[in-house]
């Protein structure tokens, strides 16, 4: 359960006393994606938010800077009011005359448009033209984790090109296809998982959830990063608002994720940390508006340059296409990475627009705003779909489908109903924008302000310029899309002053709130402040993520980047943790060989914590196999090893049971289809092999209750059919489709261990939903919607203790009978309760809820078939067989 602290309110400073794993100070995309990756995984982790669940003034105060040169220009603050107020709810223009920090639990997302697209090959490159260009890692080295950050920003895949083309299913309009020196660069828009009218908003998303073994310490200002001896040992942290609670968080991991200004900031701040070029070589995206197209081809362009669905798995996701310069063309004339991008504008007398105004007495001309909500009722009437979407009481799946069908049948209206923020969707003009790599320069940065903010630190004074040799190259940039535009009969641009006449002191250039570079990554500690694994060179444990540590940043929207480096972060600290966490504990581990040693893959699970406390209690030597999850129990011998590596190597495993008696196997995946094969079939294949290489006598295998699919009998035994794997699965189990998977790859290692029974016993545990007592109670605090459709079903509950004690006696009567071959058996409870049954022991009414009909009808839809067989909430498990061996299931 995640814990809430309002540092402001506090009464002492003890709770920043509790040991901690992890420290991250900021609360944005990094920070929140870090505590994702690392929650769950049996690290304590503190998260130092300086402003609260929602923005306020007085919080945002706190983001002032201090600026100099062109950004002083009232030009310039003019087009960044324009770009930025609309999204803005408390930011200042004169308080934040450069970028856009929120003092928000959720970050700049609060304010975002959800706009992500991936980097180009040439963004990680050394390019003579460009100086200080180059990463110390490539495309290559971030797909996996840039993959990993899509899922969690809901993304379609991440493809450009003639790729992205054919999975649409589409031909690329002639128009595109036929430009010579650019391509159609697209960009995608993260949407909310549950208001799904609008982008995802990080810091609402992370509320809904809940991470055990997490603080949150909202209102509490990093001041200073404690290093000691070249390593980090805490923070010292401020209350936001008065500064009157004051104190230090010890820890040896610390991340910086506060956004490009404030991670320069705090390093600049925090004597020791000081290291390399903190806050030089600043970038943004500069933009500048290119120009608009004509009346006559405005919807056209809009289509075009508009939004684009691609279906995939159930699901449809948007892209916006625009165009970019090309490789080639960035080589030959010796510019940035370039691209150009639509905007649209809402018509004022839009139907909805006036159906608003009448309805607040608005209007000046009623009659006419009548007769255009009249004439345009149908457009109305859609409207009222769009509140309907965000009606929460209709389950999310229903509203998630048909937000994805709009999106199917029409994508850009659904942009453009999120343009016109619900209230109107029809166009009023079409801009064309460029947005721009800025090559990185020395004199670009970051200082430290003389003056004060009320904390009493000092404010962060920003020098920030766009040279004349980029406003040449967005002049060029120009220049070769009007040529190619006309050559490929895109008609209708009219480019803005400036770009005709070609001066350079007429561009209006601003920053689009992308900084970037201020600690950038690098091999080099005199040109670089963090080294290729994020940690600030010669500082041990103190890591710095998010675009600060962009060397270069191309033209896409930072957010994907950023959640990719950070996923990548999290996997590097979590191993630092574990290697020092298992230092301490391998020295304590019972090694006392007289005892039979056991190998429990999986340990750290809620399963494997059971089956060691039971063999812990029979005086077993144990060796604990883990994954991710960080252990903390001395009485086991931990072995890390990744059974979803498809590249692990045989010794890893013949390591992990070499001299063990037995393996009680419950590792497995059970939701990420991508490893099911790997994990559940290859390596369990590879396990087994290694166990008869080393000896091993008994292998217990967690196999599940989900290889009998949705059974043809209420009581199902050890003899029940299990699913037929020759034909379809879909006919034979009524559930979702990882489910449908998981039970495949459980049966294919049923039939890999059948072939392995001549050369050791094995026991197939086919166990029941094994869980703590919490899933049980969880369930009284179902919605009532749930509420109406589950009541009634099995829980087919079985305490984790239950199944670990089941499991422990099969082994030792396997050991002990000294036979090889093998045996299945149902770990179950065949008098498990209801769910109604368990909310009528608690003392709660039940209600009204839909009787087996309701997933009988699901069953008929979902497997087209008529076939007699039972959902998962109807029948029972038999455990007669197990009981008959002599096993008591004892009460818990």
């Amino acid at each position: 359960m995640t814990v809430y602290v309002d540092f402001e309110a506090a009464t002492d400073s003890g709770a920043l006393s509790k040991p901690f794993d992890v420290v991250i100070i900021g609360g944005g995309a990094a920070g929140l994606t870090l505590v994702r990756e690392l929650a769950g995984h049996n690290l304590k982790i503190a998260l130092l938010e300086s402003g609260d669940r929602e923005e306020t003034p007085e919080i945002e105060a706190l983001n002032e800077v201090e600026v100099n040169g062109s950004l002083l220009n009232d030009a310039v603050q003019e087009a960044r009011r324009k770009q930025n107020d609309v999204q803005m709810k408390v930011w200042s223009a004169d308080r934040q005359r450069f970028g856009i920090r929120c003092r928000v639990l959720g970050g700049s997302t609060a304010a975002w448009a959800g706009k992500v697209a991936a980097f180009d090959p040439v963004d990680y490159a050394k390019r003579g033209w460009i100086a200080n260009s180059g990463w110390p890692v490539g495309d290559a080295d971030l797909r996996p984790f840039l993959e990993r950050a899509a899922r969690y920003l809901d993304l379609g895949p991440l493809l450009q090109g003639s790729a992205l083309w054919k999975a649409m299913g589409r031909r690329e309009p002639p128009e595109l296809a036929t430009l010579g020196r650019f391509r159609s660069f697209f960009w995608q828009f993260a949407r909310s998982r549950h208001a799904l009218t609008d982008v995802m908003r990080f810091g609402a998303d992370f509320l809904a959830e809940d991470h055990r073994d997490v603080t949150v310490f909202l209102k509490a200002t990093a001041a200073r990063v404690r290093v000691d001896g070249g390593s980090v040992t805490g923070v010292d942290v401020l209350s936001s608002l008065t500064g009157g609670n004051r104190g230090t968080i010890w820890c040896n991991q610390v991340i910086l994720a506060a956004g490009t200004i404030e991670n320069a900031r705090l390093l600049l701040l925090s004597p020791g940390a000081e290291h390399g070029p903190v806050g030089r070589y600043l970038t943004d995206h500069p933009s500048v508006r290119l120009g608009d197209f004509s009346p006559d081809y405005r919807e056209k362009a809009a289509a075009l340059l508009g939004f684009y669905p691609l279906q995939k798995d159930y699901r449809v996701y948007m892209y916006s296409c625009g165009v970019a310069l090309s490789p080639e063309a960035q080589s030959d004339f010796r510019m940035p990475n370039m691209a150009a991008f639509a905007g649209v504008s809402i018509a004022s007398d839009d139907p909805l627009m006036a159906l608003g105004r009448l309805a607040k007495r608005e209007s000046r001309a009623p009659l006419r705003d009548g007769l255009t909500v009249l004439r345009n009722s149908g457009l109305v009437l859609s409207s009222v779909g769009r509140k309907l979407l965000n009606y929460r009481r209709i389950p999310e799946k229903i509203r998630r489908a048909v937000a994805d069908a709009a999106v199917f049948l029409n994508a850009n209206m659904v942009a453009r109903d999120y343009a016109g923020g619900g209230r109107g969707r029809r166009l009023d003009g079409v801009t064309l924008n460029i947005i721009s790599e800025q090559p990185p320069e020395e004199g670009n940065r970051v200082t430290l302000a003389e003056k004060t903010d009320r904390l009493g630190l000092r404010l962060p004074a920003v020098s920030w310029e766009i040279s004349d040799d980029l406003r040449r190259s967005m002049l060029g940039f120009a220049r070769l899309l009007r040529e190619d535009f006309e050559r490929s009969g895109i008609g209708g641009l009219r480019f803005a002053p400036g770009f005709d006449t070609e001066d350079l002191s007429s561009l209006v250039v601003y920053d689009m709130a992308h900084t970037a570079g201020t600690t950038r990554m690098g091999t080099d500690p005199a040109t670089s402040v963090v080294d290729p694994a994020l940690q600030v060179h010669g500082v041990k444990g103190l890591h710095v993520v998010g675009a600060s540590v962009f060397p270069t940043s191309g033209h896409a929207n930072p957010t994907l980047m950023i959640m990719a480096l950070a996923i990548r972060l999290a996997d590097r600290v979590r191993e630092e943790v574990m290697k020092t966490r298992l230092g301490t504990l391998s020295a304590l581990h019972m090694d006392d060989e007289t005892r039979p040693l056991v190998v429990v893959t999986g340990a750290t699970g809620n399963l494997g914590h059971a089956v060691i406390g039971r063999l812990a209690r029979r005086g077993y030597r144990i060796r604990g196999q883990f994954r991710s999850t960080l252990p903390d129990d001395v009485r086991v011998e931990w072995v890390q090893c990744d059974f979803a590596r498809p590249d692990l190597p045989d010794e890893a495993f013949d390591d992990l049971v070499r001299g063990a008696r037995a393996v009680i196997h419950l590792a497995a995946s059970l939701s990420d289809v991508a490893t099911m094969e790997i994990v559940n079939v290859t390596n369990l294949d590879r396990l087994a092999k290694a166990c008869v290489r080393q000896g091993v006598s008994y292998f217990g295998q967690a196999s599940s209750m989900v290889v009998y699919g949705s059974p043809t009998t209420r009581l199902v035994t050890e003899e029940t059919p299990r699913i037929d794997l020759g034909k379809p699965i879909v006919k034979q189990y009524f559930f979702e489709y990882f489910m449908q998977e998981y039970a495949r790859s459980k049966i294919l290692g049923e039939d890999i261990l059948a072939s392995y029974q001549k050369d050791m016993h094995i026991d197939l545990y086919r166990i029941a939903v094994a869980q703590s007592h919490a899933f049980l109670v969880e369930s009284l605090n179902w919605s009532r919607m749930r509420k109406m459709f589950s009541l009634y079903r099995n829980s087919h509950f079985i305490s984790s203790t239950y199944a670990a004690r089941a499991m422990v006696h099969l082994m030792e009567r396997g050991l002990k009978a000294g036979e090889k071959g093998i045996e299945v058996y149902n770990i179950a409870d065949p008098d498990s309760p209801t769910f109604a049954e368990v909310r009528k022991a608690a003392g709660l009414r039940v209600g009204f809820n839909v009787p087996l009909l309701f997933d009988v009808l699901k069953g008929i839809k979902m497997g087209k078939t008529l076939s007699r067989r039972y959902p998962m909430g109807f029948f029972r498990i038999d455990n007669r067989k197990l009981e008959a061996t002599g096993f008591i299931g004892e009460a818990d």
